[in-house]
């Protein structure tokens, strides 16, 4: 057959000559290919030697990009525009364009990558002609300037720009702007495909948009085309906030009055009226709807009509309620939309942290855990949390001396920082009733009252959680500032003293409230997380609580018995934790950290204290007398023991983790003392868990009140007397008052369970 093709074509030279010159063609098509980077050069060399002698033997120029689409030096998209003769702007500076992805606000979206990295990226690309577009142009910059100032992890990333002029003298400049390129699929196709999403995923997806927003508010910008379809939602769960070509800058207003910009679906009331003259409130909006679009798999206001139809009850009605298509959905969620979607911009959200905050509440553990990083994000705050301290820190500036309080003032004032002053440390007790400082500048010598003094009253009653003190002296001596420390102190500092030290002083111990500030806050999300699993618990789960409890008592049962205790023992001393814990709840020093959770569990773990005696030998843990040093130091080993126990139980079981955490903060510390002189490891102040401390005075309260073989039980008055009187640096002040406050209390329940 190859013969009589030879033969036909000797016979027909006009036909060779057509050849040839196709395949002139062709040869100089893939020349020109691989001189622009259309076609990479490591590409074809790395090609099997058969194929590439395959392409250079083609005639037809469409036959040789099909086979360079076969063969992956081409993508489909890239061979249909050099066969259309478009293969201008298929490569743009350092990079090609592989496919096209959509269309943006300003601009077409296309998949690219990098000719050297081969790293994929997305290029937004506008093409004007030399003599128009220039507003256009100006708003695509606009764009790139503002996305490139962003750096936030739900913002897509700007990584470059430029333009590629046409060799063809009327052909249009092509600008382009190069970002990140994100996987997955935009929210809008995400819920279309999948139908609504569940109240918490929905929450979490929002709230990551609301932090975006909340990094572009930092810079004065307002997104104004905020819809599920700029909304890019990877693999991994995460978003990213697509399409800056409607951003405006606050300061920067490009926007003519009265002109129509955004997606009517999403768009705010204010926004249609004027577009120039908006705020961030506008993208609440916007964010409201979105967030309904998750909840329902429906836009608030379906389309209907021109735009100026579509309009009218957007500008005159509230949003619709979530709970008409979703009667599942919580009440407080629903509420939550409706005001994020408000027709008067001064009913919404003020700004998206306070989104982010009422979103907090509907964030469900399982959808933090399973992304793993969320966690992360509510201590860093970069997500899930938003700061406690999104209000001005306040420190009062205590000494006698005034240019000393005016120059602390000088050094310390600013924004995000407001000093006060007072004279003497009873002005200062004063100024602590009357207003919530977060830090106080305590100088030791003054008249009234010495500021130790001040210090000790300070940390009896603390005038908020995790309240600073830094102490300062000119006539103390290192040693004598440190002790200050151990007084309750935080920090301290000698006179004279540098801008630079006190300022570098007060900012770390802010910065160490904060971050406390920001564990309360994630240990008071985890409970209500927790508390919120308990109230749905399977039936299964059911019968495993009741199982893990039945097996707790039959522990205590043991330990009554080793003891030779009575069951109204642990039975009194149950009640007595949980009435402590319950007035403990009502003071601010313990808020968020005592809830219905946290007193059921302390109710459950409280009979497991002395756990670890069922280890200690007979003649010491039912001697009748008083032990000896050594005797002592052994049983002060059930402490651990029980601990130990208690470990060994929760490696095994992970599921009852938070559980058997708390039984064993109890079993090893609830012989600690607040002084720091308890065992067994010498723990002081709020280093002691919580549960401890309130085990260790309802033991205590109970002890005495039994009496033991070498002492006589005491009344109620004197048993309150040797606790709050009586035993010094041994018990919490805090829980010393909370103590006296439900004394009668627990004279109550003592007398219901005498044994």
């Amino acid at each position: 057959m190859a013969c009589a093709l030879d033969d036909q074509q000797a016979a027909d030279p006009s036909r060779r000559t057509n050849d040839d010159k196709h395949g002139s063609l062709a040869q100089a098509l893939l020349n020109e290919l691989l001189a622009t980077s259309v076609v990479l050069s490591e590409d074809w060399e790395t090609l099997a030697p058969p194929k590439r002698e395959d392409l250079a033997g083609c005639t037809d120029t469409q036959a040789m990009l099909d086979k360079l689409v076969e063969h992956g030096l081409l993508t489909p998209y890239q061979a249909r525009r050099v066969g259309a003769g478009k293969a201008f702007g298929l490569v743009l500076g350092n990079y090609r364009v592989l496919d096209r992805l959509g269309d943006g606000g300003m601009g077409v979206v296309f998949l690219a990558e990098h000719v050297r990295m081969r790293r994929p990226v997305a290029v937004k690309v506008l093409a004007l002609s030399p003599h128009e577009g220039v507003r256009n142009l100006s708003r695509f910059v606009a764009e790139m300037r503002a996305v490139g100032r962003l750096q936030h992890p739900n913002v897509v990333a700007a990584m470059d720009c430029g333009d590629v002029v046409s060799p063809e003298p009327d052909a249009p400049v092509l600008h382009y702007f190069v970002m990140e390129y994100v996987s997955g699929q935009d929210l809008e196709a995400y819920v279309e495909g999948h139908g609504p999403l569940p109240p918490a995923r929905a929450c979490e997806l929002i709230y990551q948009i609301a932090s975006a927003l909340d990094e572009a508010h930092k810079h004065h910008l307002v997104h104004r085309d905020i819809k599920p379809s700029n909304i890019q939602l990877t693999p991994e769960g995460q978003v990213k906030v697509l399409d800056f070509g409607l951003a405006l800058h606050f300061c920067s207003r490009r926007t003519e009055p009265g002109t129509l910009l955004g997606t009517v679906d999403y768009m705010a009331p204010e926004q249609a009226r004027d577009a120039s003259a908006v705020d961030i409130r506008a993208d609440i909006y916007a964010l409201g709807g979105v967030l309904f679009w998750c909840l329902t798999g429906c836009k608030p206001f379906p389309t209907k009509g021109n735009a100026a139809q579509a309009m009218v009850p957007r500008l005159t009605q509230p949003p619709p309620s979530v709970r008409v298509r979703r009667p599942e959905v919580p009440a407080e969620l629903d509420a939550i939309v409706a005001r994020m979607m408000a027709v008067h911009p001064d009913d919404r959200y003020p700004e998206p942290r306070a989104v982010m905050r009422a979103l907090q509440a509907f964030i469900q553990s399982s959808a933090l855990d399973d992304r793993g990083s969320k966690i992360a994000d509510l201590v860093g705050c970069s997500t899930l949390d938003p700061r406690p301290c999104d209000r001005v820190r306040r420190v009062l500036i205590v000494d006698d001396e005034p240019h000393i309080r005016c120059l602390c003032r000088y050094a310390l004032q600013s924004d995000d920082l407001h000093c006060e002053e007072a004279a003497n440390g009873v002005l200062a007790l004063q100024a602590f009733h009357a207003r919530r400082y977060d830090l106080a500048l305590l100088d030791i010598d003054m008249p009234e009252m010495k500021g130790p003094e001040v210090l000790r009253r300070l940390r009896q009653a603390p005038p908020g959680p995790h309240f600073k003190v830094i102490m300062f002296s000119g006539r103390s001596s290192a040693d004598e500032m440190a002790q200050m420390l151990l007084a309750g102190a935080d920090d301290y500092l000698t006179k004279p003293f540098s801008n630079v030290q006190l300022q570098a002083r007060v900012k770390a111990a802010l910065r160490l409230k904060e971050a406390q500030e920001q564990s309360d806050s994630l240990n008071r999300q985890l409970l209500s997380l927790n508390c919120e699993q308990g109230q749905t618990l399977t039936a299964r789960e059911s019968d495993l609580l009741h199982t893990r409890n039945a097996l707790m008592l039959a522990l205590c049962k043991l330990v009554e018995y080793r003891r030779n205790e009575t069951g109204e023992h642990l039975l009194r001393l149950q009640r007595f934790s949980r009435a402590l814990a319950e007035e403990a709840a009502s003071l601010p020093e313990f808020a968020g950290q005592i809830d219905t959770a946290f007193i059921q569990t302390l109710e459950r773990c409280a009979p497991l204290h002395d756990v670890g005696t069922v280890a200690l030998p007979d003649h010491i843990l039912l001697k009748p007398g008083r032990l000896d040093a050594a005797e002592r130091l052994i049983m002060q080993s059930h402490t651990t023991i029980g601990a130990e126990i208690l470990q060994t139980v929760a490696r095994q079981h992970g599921p009852a983790l938070a559980f058997l955490q708390m039984a064993i903060d109890i079993a090893r510390h609830h012989h600690e003392r607040h002084d720091g002189t308890g065992y067994p490891d010498r723990l002081a102040g709020r280093d002691i868990p919580l549960p401890a401390r309130l085990v260790s005075v309802a033991d205590v309260y109970d002890s005495l009140r039994s009496g033991r073989t070498y002492r006589v039980a005491l009344s109620h008055a004197c048993a309150v007397q040797v606790i709050v009187e009586e035993s010094a640096g041994q018990f919490d002040p805090t829980l010393l008052q909370v103590f006296q406050r439900c004394a009668p209390r627990l004279e109550r329940i003592f007398r219901e369970l005498a044994s």
